[in-house]
């Protein structure tokens, strides 16, 4: 069944220090039409967790209910083609139809089971976690509900068909002791979930497990070995899946004082090793008297293997968002961590869940240096509450960052910032802030690093889940330009006067199309001002035009990968500034015919000026340097 969704262009967006995130006619909104039985009604949680899979955009709706599911709030993960106007569909994982499934003396109940509450795709696979999925057991004696949760993955043919060929995890049959309630009964299993690549494996946590301590699973993708089951829990009836199932902790201490510490709120994958092999990263927010931990181990989950980061205040939420990104391209990753209930003391002020984030580079030791933090400007804003690295929107060879500051005046002013890498590591003013008064709680999750108009740049989503809004921000092409300049003699000469020869000063500005990846485009206009003697004021101007008789020329032009003009300049007949040189400045501007359809190009701030410094002729030797040489006489 197609989703009926709304794609709309709209107007009603704000963008400050604007780079190349499109803003207004540009931005492109999915929402989840209102039921028609209570349009009022707006309960799916629509954009609760984001992912991409191949050219397409998953959305999880935990709480959706289709009209024709006999079961209530199943859950929904949404897949939405990057081609433009085109409908979302339901991933078809296999649905197992009826409300409670019998697995022997127990039941399954999807009920309020929150499907795509956490998401996760490769090129092959998808995995959607159900945290609250319940079992019923029935040992003869009593009936108890467990909420062990789950996660289901499907694999992806040639022909994209996912019925047939879909796993539901679960750990409530791993063994007998995990029934009760205190070890995983309650433990919340698929609340995030995540697919390293080398090696290829499931990462499912539970923080939930063991009076809420927490737990993480790693197990393998056999797809050698797929196996199409109507089994609603494979494990442990089939072998195979029992395999490398790794679960850590393995055993749980009887130290009260981790309860509640929600071991694996967070995951990340990433390299911070010397080997090929990625890392787990999980988070344990309320770890240390509540100031959390961030703890980092391998894909086998071995105890020797494990890195901690602790947090620093109490009830910061240390580690409620993670992020790996290679920030400042040394081939080394990255690490953000969110603290979105930091509170920040500042100039006699405090700003209660304003929020943080530490950003930590990797050395070439594999040591984790915090070397970078942001604070939070807005009481309540709550900044760090979503992560995601962008890739290089902009192209300059450095990956970029969001972060997401949801809940600002109770989420009417929410806002998502844009942080631009370099060699040094993030540049910590924002380069675009992204902004919008009718999406409440703009920001509550992230998506980069894909191409939704394949025009070459990585486009951003953003979603809301108070208004079931996902934003799909997209990129400008960045146009970068190169200034050459020439001219006839190294010197201005003074002689070259409005009476002299025509020809006895020529400048020649060059202008270079320096990116090979804009394409050029018939739409995209350039002009440049060209200003003579910059820093003197229209009295004290040495240089001009000879052909307007005036300091500033202007040219407007379509966009080419090179273009040159000459121009004849000759010197103020008075000049009595000789020494100071004639300082050149260029201004660019980069202007497009409007297309609904098409992104406009932008140009590259940082080469958007040129300034350039041309001496005047002025015998001083062979250095041009003059030294005055004043001699005093005095008679009596």
């Amino acid at each position: 069944m197609l989703l009926l969704f709304n794609l709309i262009f709209s107007s009603f967006i704000s963008s400050l220090y604007s780079f190349n995130y499109q803003t207004v006619e540009h931005w492109r909104y999915l929402r989840q039409e209102q039921p028609i039985d209570n349009p009022s009604k707006l309960s799916s949680y629509f954009g609760y967790s984001l992912a991409v899979h191949r050219s397409s955009l998953l959305i999880g709706a935990p709480r959706d209910h289709s009209p024709h599911d006999i079961i209530t709030r199943r859950g929904t993960v949404w897949k939405c083609e990057f081609r433009l106007h085109d409908h979302c569909q339901r991933v078809p994982f296999r649905r197992d139809g009826e409300a409670n499934v019998r697995v022997g003396t127990s039941f399954d109940n999807k009920t309020d089971q929150w499907l795509g509450a956490s998401l996760a795709a490769n090129y092959d696979h998808i995995i959607a976690g159900a945290p609250f999925l319940k079992h019923r057991i029935n040992d003869g004696h009593s009936i108890e509900y467990e909420i062990p949760g789950g996660a289901r993955i499907g694999k992806y043919g040639t022909s994209l068909s996912m019925i047939d060929n879909t796993q539901i995890y679960s750990p409530s049959f791993l063994n007998w002791y995990s029934r009760n309630y205190n070890q995983e009964g309650y433990s919340e299993f698929g609340f995030q979930v995540a697919l390293s690549k080398r090696p290829e494996r499931i990462i499912i946590t539970a923080p939930g497990s063991f009076y809420f301590r927490g737990g993480i699973h790693s197990i393998p993708i056999l797809n050698y070995n797929w196996i199409d089951t109507r089994h609603p829990f494979t494990a442990p009836h089939y072998p195979w899946h029992d395999v490398g199932w790794l679960r850590y902790p393995s055993n749980y201490s009887s130290n009260e004082y981790d309860d509640w510490c929600y071991r694996g709120y967070a995951l990340a994958i990433g390299n911070f090793n010397n080997d090929d092999n990625q890392e787990i990263v999980v988070s344990i927010p309320k770890l240390d008297n509540y100031r959390g931990a961030v703890e980092i181990m391998n894909s086998n989950l071995d105890e020797y293997s494990i890195r901690t980061i602790n947090g620093i205040q109490m009830g910061e939420y240390f580690g409620a968002s993670l992020c790996v990104v290679d920030i400042n391209n040394d081939g080394l990753d990255d690490l953000l961590i969110g603290a979105p209930l930091y509170t920040v003391k500042k100039d006699g002020r405090i700003l209660a869940d304003a929020g943080r984030v530490d950003i930590f580079y990797q050395t070439f030791e594999h040591k984790l240096v915090r070397k970078q933090t942001i604070e939070g400007t807005r009481e309540g804003g709550r900044l760090g509450h979503a992560l995601t690295n962008l890739g290089d929107i902009d192209k300059d060879g450095y990956n970029d960052v969001a972060i997401s500051i949801p809940f600002i005046n109770y989420g009417s002013s929410s806002m998502v910032h844009i942080y631009r890498g370099s060699k040094s590591g993030l540049i910590l003013k924002p380069s675009q802030i992204l902004q919008t008064p009718t999406l409440n709680g703009f920001g509550w999750a992230l998506q980069g690093q894909f191409d939704y108009d394949n025009n070459g740049y990585l486009d951003l989503a953003v979603s809301s889940i108070q208004t079931e809004t996902v934003a799909v921000i997209l990129s400008r092409p960045v146009v970068r330009v190169e200034t050459r300049l020439q001219h006839s003699s190294p010197t201005i000469p003074l002689n070259c006067t409005l009476l002299s020869n025509d020809k006895c000063f020529i400048l020649t500005l060059c202008i270079y199309l320096n990116d090979e990846s804009y394409q050029q485009s018939k739409r995209d206009f350039l002009t440049y001002e060209l200003q003579l003697d910059y820093e003197k004021n229209s009295v004290g101007q040495r240089l001009f035009f000879r052909e307007t008789y005036r300091s500033i020329k202007k040219r407007h032009f379509k966009i080419s990968d090179r273009i040159c003009h000459d121009y004849s300049l000759y010197m103020k007949d008075d000049v009595h500034d000789k020494l100071s040189p004639i300082r050149l400045h260029i201004n660019y501007i980069l202007s497009s015919k409007s297309d609904p359809n098409i992104v406009p190009p932008i140009l590259d701030p940082e080469n958007s000026t040129f300034d350039y410094n041309i001496p005047i002729q002025k015998d001083c030797g062979y250095d041009d340097i003059c030294i005055p040489n004043l001699h005093l006489y005095t008679s009596k």
